[in-house]
C-alpha cells in the first residue's frame, strides 16, 4: 500500500503511514511524483518486519543506548516485531534513569514521567517477548508475586531465537 501524502510503500497491514503519519489509501502505485525508494532509507529504522524472508535493514541486532532510546520512543506503541536484548535493556535502564531523576526533583514530575513512558516500556517488553517467542500476554505473569516476576525476567534475559519465528525473521 502507497501512502496518499508522501507515496512511501507501507505494509498492508498499515492504517497509517511510517514516514509522515497519513492515512494509507488503497493504490497500486504510488500517488505521488515521489517514488517509495526515495523514502525507503531514512524511515527503514523504525519499521517492523512485514515478512519473514525479506530483507530489510531493520534496527541492529546489538542496540547502542542512544538508538535502543530512539528506537523504542519511535515505536512507543508498537506491539509487533521482536526486540533485541541490548533495546529492551538500554530502554529500561533510561526508564528507570528518569524516573529516579524525577522521584528526585518532583513527585508530580515523576508521575508524568510514568504516564509518558508507560506504553512504550509494555511495547519493548512485548517486542523482547517475541523475540523469545512468546506472546506478548505472558507479561500478565508479572501479576503473579515473585514466580512471575521471576519467570517473566529470565525469559527477558534469554537470548532471542536467531531463526524467524511467528513474530517476524530475526534481525
Amino acid at each position: 500500500m502507497f501512502c496518499g501524502k508522501c507515496g512511501f510503500a507501507n505494509p498492508d497491514t498499515n492504517r497509517f503511514c511510517v514516514s509522515c503519519g497519513g492515512s494509507i489509501q488503497v493504490a497500486e502505485t504510488p500517488v505521488s511524483p515521489f517514488t517509495p525508494v526515495q523514502f525507503a532509507q531514512p524511515i527503514t529504522a523504525i519499521q517492523q518486519p512485514m515478512q519473514f524472508g525479506a530483507t530489510s535493514s531493520l534496527a541492529p541486532r546489538k542496540m547502542s543506548f542512544g538508538d535502543s532510546i530512539k528506537y523504542c520512543l519511535t515505536n512507543y506503541a508498537n506491539f509487533k516485531g521482536r526486540a533485541s536484548r541490548s533495546e529492551y535493556w538500554f530502554f529500561y535502564l533510561f526508564a528507570v534513569l528518569v524516573y529516579i531523576a524525577a522521584n528526585i526533583l518532583s513527585p508530580i514530575l515523576y508521575g508524568l514521567a510514568f504516564i509518558a513512558l508507560f506504553v512504550p516500556t509494555i511495547a519493548a517488553l512485548t517486542r523482547r517477548l517475541h523475540d523469545t517467542g512468546r506472546a506478548g500476554s505472558v507479561a500478565w505473569w508479572l501479576l503473579i508475586p515473585l514466580v512471575g516476576a521471576i519467570m517473566v525476567l529470565v525469559w527477558l534475559c534469554t537470548e532471542g531465537e536467531k531463526t524467524p519465528n511467528k513474530f517476524g525473521p530475526p534481525w
